[in-house]
């Protein structure tokens, strides 16, 4: 009778503790009773799963049953990105003076976050942000420097824009080796890192994680997205591609097989892939009797363009394009993110090399026939 009445007190303890338990967002919005909050998830661009009326005394809550991910919470028209997972996040949502194009003051609704989770993955999304304002950046500066409007050596931007990329990638992963055991640190890897470093730093960068992001929902996804990625980096056997030639007719790479074969991702818009062809021209003349052969998938969108492209510049090798530009499933197979972007295979289709140009792009074909 004494261990039913100590049992039960136990249980009653757990009940209270569990009813005690925080919710996953807890919020507050002074200025917003009788105001709605809005919450979806980040990957869906409908409209809000789910919502909230700020109740009497300011206060809000959500609960998503403990699930881990990206949300989307909005008040008064602005967004807050929140990552959503057993560690509680703490909103305040306020009136913020704020300064218009014009210097003139406004007030507009504040939303800040907090918890240990929310910031490690609001450091991933500045980073994340500061690597898309500078590949931004970039492309305007190459476009003025092509039209005159900039005064610069070519090779002197991208000797400092090399420059900004390495201070970014050192960042990333100081940054994921500081987080390792977040939740953050999974989103990072895989919407930041797959894109932008190489499949070892990749690779070890998932390894470093804890057991428990590992085994968390974004550390599977993690998982899923290294292990798709090893096919596409060294040593792996290069996936198939079967795609339509400018004459209608379609070519897989496997019909390569057997051979020493370039896989060039290009564009006829791309002044980068233009300026490269020259060098994979001489390449291609000077082994493609010894066997070598050159696989071009264009992320073009126009097919006159293309076709136009490849007769102007005498690119006298294999053609291939879905014409879906970025849209094309096989640039989003092989994790091609800008382009020029190459690959050599052997003759068993294994990917020996990748991303070489100019004088090493040379001589590495050089080195397999000579």
């Amino acid at each position: 009778m004494k261990t039913n009445k100590y049992l039960l007190s136990a249980l009653t303890v757990l009940a209270l503790a569990s009813c005690s338990q925080p919710h996953q967002v807890e919020g507050t919005w002074k200025e917003g009773v009788g105001k709605t909050v809005y919450l979806r998830p980040e990957a869906d661009k409908g409209a809000p799963t789910d919502s909230v009326v700020v109740a009497a005394d300011g206060t809000f809550s959500f609960d998503k049953g403990g699930e881990i991910g990206a949300y989307i919470l909005t008040a008064d028209g602005q967004n807050k990105a929140l990552l959503l997972s057993d560690v509680p996040v703490t909103v305040t949502i306020a009136p913020e003076t704020r300064l218009d194009k014009d210097s003139s003051e406004y007030v507009s609704t504040a939303i800040a976050a907090e918890g240990d989770e929310q910031r490690a993955y609001e450091q991933a999304n500045d980073l994340i942000l500061s690597s898309a304002m500078m590949d931004l950046g970039s492309m305007l500066m190459f476009s003025k420097i092509s039209s005159g409007e900039l005064d610069m050596n070519i090779d002197s931007a991208v000797m400092a824009l090399d420059t900004i990329k390495a201070a970014i990638a050192k960042q990333s992963l100081v940054f994921v080796d500081s987080a390792r055991n977040n939740y953050g640190a999974a989103y990072f890897i895989k919407d930041y890192m797959i894109r932008k470093n190489t499949f070892e730093e990749v690779s070890a960068a998932y390894e470093n994680l804890t057991d428990r992001v590992k085994q968390s929902a974004p550390g599977l996804e993690v998982k899923a997205a290294v292990d798709a990625l090893s096919s596409v980096s060294m040593g792996g056997i290069a996936p198939d591609v079967v795609l339509p030639t400018p004459d209608g007719a379609e070519l897989a790479l496997s019909s390569l097989r057997g051979h020493y074969v370039l896989i060039d991702f290009w564009a006829s818009w791309c002044g980068p892939c233009l300026r490269e062809a020259p060098n994979v021209k001489a390449i291609y003349e000077k082994y493609h009797d010894k066997g070598f052969e050159v696989y071009g998938i264009s992320l073009d969108e126009d097919a006159e363009a293309w076709k136009a492209a490849i007769e102007k510049h005498g690119l006298n090798w294999h053609h291939v394009s879905s014409l879906k530009g970025w849209e094309c499933p096989v640039a989003a197979r092989y994790n091609v993110t800008g382009i020029p972007r190459m690959y050599i295979l052997d003759p068993d289709g294994k990917i020996i090399a990748q991303d070489l140009r100019g004088e090493e792009l040379a001589a590495f074909v050089a080195s397999l026939y000579e």
